[in-house]
Order: structure tokens, then sequence, then C-alpha cells
């Protein structure tokens, strides 16, 4: 069962993902430093409020959803965190492990978080609970939490989008002829 701390990074990668939406104009949803900053100090993770103030982007955890199996995005997550120098650290007050980058720059801290997120998510729910959103032309990324992993996009308004859709292409074709 993941802890609040695992569910915080899961959503801090999430979130980063899709700060980069098809269906904007521009699509990048976050195009400065202010921006950036206020996005990190939304999220309760240790450290993102220091790294804030010297964030880079970086968009390193896509990869994790692009990958064309579990292995890979295991991958490439473990290279992502040996990339950011990060070192696992058990927690002696909550018990959970934490990523701490030797780099203090925010754009590693962000990814050993966000990576460190991941890599649980795929050890406690396994890797086929991530999902790129099937509402076209989005490209914004989900982990599936349902009960039945049934999930197939990235938030409600993608699935009203895709529904209404659907529905003016049925009223459009008329009555079904007997």
């Amino acid at each position: 069962m993941p802890t609040n701390n695992d569910a915080d990074a899961v959503g801090l990668a999430v979130g980063l993902v899709n700060t980069w939406d098809l269906l904007a104009d521009p699509p990048d949803l976050i195009r400065d430093v202010p921006q950036i900053a206020r996005w990190l100090r939304l999220h309760e993770e240790p450290g993102l409020e220091e790294a804030a103030a010297r964030l880079t982007r970086s968009d390193l955890l896509r990869c994790a959803f692009e990958a064309p199996n579990e292995g890979e995005a295991v991958s490439l997550l473990n290279e992502l965190l040996l990339e950011t120098g990060a070192v696992p650290q058990l927690s002696a007050e909550t018990r959970t492990w934490k990523y701490v980058p030797a780099s203090k720059r925010a754009s590693d801290v962000v990814a050993a978080v966000g990576a460190r997120g991941l890599l649980e998510a795929i050890r406690t729910d396994g890797w086929e609970r991530f999902g790129i959103c099937a509402g076209t032309p989005c490209r914004c990324v989900y982990v599936d939490r349902s009960r039945n992993r049934s999930r197939t996009y990235c938030c409600q308004l993608c699935a009203d989008r895709v529904n209404q859709a659907a529905y003016r292409r049925r009223k459009a074709r008329g009555p079904l002829e007997a």
C-alpha cells in the first residue's frame, strides 16, 4: 500500500509530465521560472520549496509512461536516479524512503522525487497502471488507481470531451433504419 509520501511523489511526477498540454496554445503550461516555482510549492515534498528558486525545466519522467515495457521503464527511471546522484535515505520519523540528489539543482531534486514516486508505483501497483490519455490530441499521463484498472483518460474533462464527440457523431448519422 503506497504511503502518503509515495502518493505525493507520484502526483508530482504525473503533474510534471502533464505540464505539456497539446490542447493548450502554447502547449507548455509552465513557461517561466515564477510559474515553475508556484507549481513546485503546490507539492508538499521535502526539498521542493528550496529547489523552486533554482529550477531548470525538465520533462524526463515521461520516459516511464512511453516505455515499451515495465523493465525498460524501471531501467530508465533508475538511470535518471543515477544521473541525479540521488542516494536513498530512510527517514527515521516516517520510516519511508527518500532519494536525495547530490546536486541541489531543482531539476535534479524534481527528477529524483518523481522517479522515486514512479518506481514505487511500479513496485506496488505495476507498470500496467501507467497510461497516456486516450483523448486525442491530449498527451497527458496518469497512474490508474481505480479498482478495476479501467482508466483511459487523464481527467474527467477529456472523458467528457471524447464522449460528447461520439454522441455528436451518432446523432449526425440519424436514427437506424429498421
